[in-house]
Formats: structure tokens, C-alpha cells, sequence
């Protein structure tokens, strides 16, 4: 995400995007889930909200705009908080895990988030992916949490 660039068509929020640098400090998310305590796993299936770190938008989508690259729905960061801001984990296992790739489909509607390697931005933010929502759950649909703060589960003995 680069919450100093916001969309110039479309929705005009904060751009979404893409990009393999690791020192890309801004592209930490929280995952939060209804009903759920810090700690405890996701399951597959839950709803969720993914809210950046730095920025505190949540990652959001509606069908009213499409995304300026692919022309697909866009994806947005937004500072508001609605139901364009939840979006269901896809996985093949019981729970998301570290390093396993899960989906994420958007709750309202039904498009999957995607990142398009070959759709790219220009000035200013060159060689960022497009990130948007497009109809199927194909490879550019997969992601994995790879770094970050990860929360162990306390057990019931630990005082």
C-alpha cells in the first residue's frame, strides 16, 4: 500500500498495489476477526478485515469502480469502516497458516483479491503490481503471510 498515493479515477482512495521490495515497511496488515482474541488461529472460512499497519485503512472494494490498470473492480485502502471491508480466507487446510497460501474473497462481492504481475504503475510509483478484484481464484489470487508479528495461543497453565 502507499498511503501517499491515492487513486486519480475512481474511488480517489489510497492506491493498493504491489511490490517484492523487502524493506517495504508499509505492506504489514493486521488481520482482525469478529468474535475472535488476539492469538487464536484463523480458520478457513472466517470473515476478516485486513487494516495496514502504518495507515490503519482497511483493505476495501466495491463494484461501483474499476481498478485503473486491468479495468478490474478496484481495491482500495479506505479510512472508513463498512462492509467493503470484510473478505472471507479461502484455504485447504482447517486453519490459515504461516507460509501456505490462502484466497481472499470479498464478502459483498464475491470477487477474489488479485495482484497482476503484469499490470504495472508508472510515475509515481513505478514497478508496483496492480492489486485489484477480479473473478477467479487463479494463481495471481494467492497469497501467504510470510513476516510479521505472529501471536502464540496461551495455554490454560500459563500464569
Amino acid at each position: 500500500m502507499m498511503p501517499q498515493v491515492s487513486y486519480g479515477t475512481g474511488s480517489q482512495q489510497q492506491a493498493i498495489t504491489a511490490y517484492s521490495d523487502a524493506a517495504a515497511t508499509k505492506a504489514f496488515w493486521r488481520v482482525e476477526v469478529e468474535g475472535s482474541t488476539r492469538g487464536q488461529p484463523v480458520a478457513c472460512g472466517s470473515q476478516i478485515w485486513l487494516i495496514n499497519s502504518d495507515t490503519d485503512h482497511g483493505l476495501h472494494s466495491h463494484g461501483a469502480h474499476k481498478s485503473p490498470i486491468s479495468g478490474n473492480q478496484e481495491v482500495s485502502g479506505y479510512d472508513g469502516r463498512d462492509t467493503g471491508d470484510v473478505w472471507t480466507v479461502e484455504c485447504s487446510q482447517e486453519t490459515w497458516l504461516r507460509e501456505t497460501p490462502v484466497v481472499f474473497k470479498h464478502v459483498d462481492t464475491g470477487k477474489y483479491l488479485l495482484s497482476l504481475p503484469n499490470k504495472k504503475f508508472r510515475q509515481p510509483i513505478t514497478g508496483h503490481q496492480e492489486v485489484c478484484a477480479g473473478k477467479s481464484a487463479d494463481s495471481n489470487a494467492q497469497w501467504m503471510a510470510l513476516e510479521g508479528y505472529y501471536f502464540s495461543r496461551r495455554s490454560n497453565e500459563a500464569k
